[in-house]
């Protein structure tokens, strides 16, 4: 694609109009705005995620443990579908009200942890991964909007 820059304006600028972007400028209230956008798809994604495990007791789980050498009966035996659900709910919430660094990129490292392990591991399409894609990067991009964290004690704020 060709683009076009003026004298005044050294950026090459599409010819498809479909491709332009102009973005507002970045304001306190915009910034703002977009954090509680990502905290609720963050708190939505792992909440509803855990209802999985604590209210619907989802089947298709199983499989998931029995890929970390985890069998049905003692998934059942300790009730772990709700101790994992309910912790991934406790995320969600906290990720709502009150958004710690240290926690969002744990729930960044959780998710794809958990996507690794239950999709190529287990044999299943990439796909899954890339359709999860927000369940990660809603958190990682709610830590970038609150800003990255420079010392260890920034960290736990």
């Amino acid at each position: 694609m060709s683009g076009r820059t003026t004298a005044s304006s050294p950026i090459v600028r599409p010819r498809v109009a479909f491709v332009r972007t102009t973005l507002p400028a970045v304001t306190r209230g915009r910034v703002t705005v977009l954090e509680w956008i990502l905290r609720l798809a963050t708190a939505g994604a792992f909440t509803g995620h855990g209802a999985y495990g604590v209210v619907l007791q989802k089947p298709g789980w199983y499989p998931f443990f029995a890929e970390l050498g985890i069998g049905s009966t003692a998934v059942d035996d300790r009730a772990l579908m709700a101790w994992v659900g309910g912790a991934e709910m406790l995320l969600g919430l906290s990720a709502l009200v009150l958004p710690i660094p240290a926690v969002l990129l744990f729930m960044v490292v959780w998710k794809l942890g958990t996507e690794l392990v239950w999709y190529p591991l287990a044999g299943k399409p990439a796909w899954e991964c890339v359709e999860r894609w927000a369940n990660y990067t809603a958190p990682l991009a709610l830590l970038l909007v609150r800003g990255w964290p420079k010392t260890v004690r920034a960290w736990w704020r």
